[in-house]
């Protein structure tokens, strides 16, 4: 009995460790012979559930908690918080969220009513990713702070590392990027001081939504070079493809096309044996690679693949996703107002789930697509996206924003004043400015005569360039400059 005690202490030091490589090694053979509700054996069948779900080897973790998923109530109840978190855990990757959130915080419930600070952590962290599975992003990200700080005060690096790992992921879905580089660098550094090789992949790839935003493509993709050969390795078919469509995202926005398209289509034989529920951003990226090869009828199937994929597996995200690829579709189409429709569709899906960075860009389109139309709108969504990128490292979120601006600038603006939001000036700069607009609308009128155009404003062309000291001469006297006489040189003598 002491030995088997031995036992299990040694192998719970390796899972505290995060060496899992060398705890499923070390997991006895015949884990799953005694009575399942013997103390020992529970704490060995939830290790093999623990390792089975990071391998993503649903069935076998479901056969490892399967005296325990329809009989938690006669679980010791020293140990029922560990089972009800791998439970949890189980319900949530097979697609259950909402039974993962109710299981994680009874979790926690009676972890905190034992005083168990260590398994109410580790609980909390599986009510945030729960809630990150019902894109209750605002609220996940609560839950993993707190987990952070419990992490923080029990010197539990490993753990913490995972926890930065899960906060960084979603801050980067919420649009904070800045934000999530910091926690996702963070735990990569300390991934990188343990063995778990797993969970350092899994980490790079979540940092590179975070890069992409930013524009630092080829730091995504040695991130993912290195991920891609870890997945490989272990065989861990889900990561495996999303590191397949990332590669190709990011060398799309490389303009290395022929590269991405053999990604994805490496991607898609691998997605037909599996029907992965990420398939919906795979047909995204094939999509806007056909838009940036100008091949509308082959991105337009694959987009309404990808919205059909994203509303089946319940996605949002993906949902959101597809329909501003669509929309940019449609715009390069010189279709604005099928673009406007999907749109305004796609924004109310980033607004559900908290997807700002999203929200923002699809707004910008938007913008661009209502412009001729409704251009005082277009003006609105225009300023909100640019008075949120201004001081922002966001180069490929401002180069949609620049686009849809020139297009507002290139509107004829004789009948209407626009002043942007983002940069709204103080009183003497508007004063200023709306007299160099008076006085260019003026001098238009007048056909290039300033005398006439002074008049027209009741002042004098001297007394408009001191008082705006902006106004350049060639605007106030337009026309061909008088050459200056010589003076002869018998005038001289």
């Amino acid at each position: 009995m002491q030995n088997k005690e031995l036992e299990l202490e040694a192998l719970e030091e390796l899972r505290e460790a995060g060496d899992y490589a060398k705890l499923a090694k070390s997991l006895p053979e015949h884990w799953d012979d005694r009575n399942s509700l013997d103390v020992d054996q529970m704490r060995m069948r939830l290790l093999a559930a623990e390792i089975y779900g990071r391998e993503g080897r649903l069935e076998q973790m479901a056969e490892a908690l399967e005296p325990y998923l329809g009989n938690l109530d006669n679980i010791p109840f020293g140990y029922a918080p560990r089972a009800l978190i791998l439970a949890s855990i189980y319900h949530n990757r097979d697609g259950d969220a909402e039974k993962a959130l109710r299981l994680a915080s009874t979790a926690r419930t009676v972890a905190e009513s034992r005083s168990d600070e260590s398994t109410a952590a580790e609980a909390i962290l599986a009510e945030g990713k729960a809630l990150w599975a019902l894109n209750r992003w605002e609220e996940s990200v609560k839950r993993y702070e707190e987990a952070i700080a419990l992490y923080s005060a029990q010197s539990r690096s490993y753990r913490l590392g995972l926890a930065y790992m899960s906060l960084g992921g979603v801050l980067a879905r919420v649009g904070k990027v800045e934000d999530a580089r910091t926690a996702l660098e963070r735990a990569i550094r300390i991934m990188l001081k343990f063995r778990d090789e797993f969970s350092l992949a899994v980490a790079r790839v979540d940092i590179v939504l975070a890069l992409n935003a930013m524009g630092e493509y080829e730091t995504s993709l040695k991130y993912l070079q290195f991920a891609q050969e870890t997945f490989d390795q272990i065989g861990h078919e889900m990561y495996r493809l999303m590191t397949l469509t990332k590669t190709a995202e990011v060398l799309l926005l490389l303009k290395d096309y022929d590269r991405a398209q053999s990604y994805i289509s490496r991607a898609l034989e691998m997605a037909m044996a599996s029907m992965s529920s990420g398939i919906s951003s795979l047909y995204d990226v094939k999509g806007r690679l056909s838009i940036a090869r100008n091949e509308f009828d082959k991105a337009e199937k694959a987009l309404r693949t990808a919205v059909d994929l994203a509303e089946q597996a319940g996605s949002q995200i993906q949902r959101a996703e597809a329909r501003r690829s669509l929309g940019k579709l449609h715009l390069a189409q010189n279709r604005p107002a099928e673009a406007a429709s999907i749109l305004r569709d796609g924004i109310e899906d980033a607004v559900d789930i908290h997807a700002r960075l999203l929200e923002l860009e699809m707004k910008a389109l938007l913008s661009e697509a209502i412009y001729g139309t409704a251009p005082v709108e277009a003006c609105k969504l225009i300023s909100e996206v640019e008075s949120e990128s201004e001081d922002r490292n966001l180069p490929e979120l401002k180069k949609v924003s620049q686009a849809a601006r020139r297009q507002i600038d290139s509107l004829d603006h004789e009948h209407y004043f626009i002043i942007s939001d983002a940069r709204m000036p103080t009183l003497a700069e508007a004063r200023v400015a709306m007299l160099k607009w008076l006085w260019a609308r003026a001098l238009y009128r007048a056909k290039g005569n300033a005398r006439e155009a002074a008049e027209q404003l009741d002042v004098t062309p001297t007394y408009i360039r001191k008082l705006t000291k902006l106004i350049p001469r060639d605007l106030l006297r337009p026309g061909r400059k008088r050459p200056k006489r010589r003076r002869s040189s018998a005038a001289s003598v």
